[in-house]
Formats: structure tokens, sequence, C-alpha cells
């Protein structure tokens, strides 16, 4: 492996920590993994069964 696989391998994987960390401390704050809403969703009774 040269350095710059090193580099993009690095770079890819801080942007895949940081979209996985981002998710998790969205779902302990209530909100949803994506930005419609949950109004028309079949499953929100799943995700947010404790409110």
């Amino acid at each position: 492996m040269t350095w710059q696989t090193i580099v993009v391998a690095v770079i890819v994987g801080i942007v895949f920590v940081a979209i996985v960390v981002r998710g998790i401390i969205n779902k302990k704050n209530g909100k949803s993994s994506c930005s419609c809403g949950c109004n028309g969703c079949a499953n929100k009774n799943f995700c947010h069964s404790g409110k």
C-alpha cells in the first residue's frame, strides 16, 4: 500500500465514524434518522415507543 492509499482509507474511515456517531447522537436526542419525520411512517411505534 502506498501512503496515498492509506490517507484515503483514513479519510473514508473518519467520515464513516462521524456518520455513525451523528446517528447515535440523533437517536439519543429523539430525532428521526431521516429528514421527513415520522407522521407517515408505518414503523413509528417501534422507533418512538417510549414517548
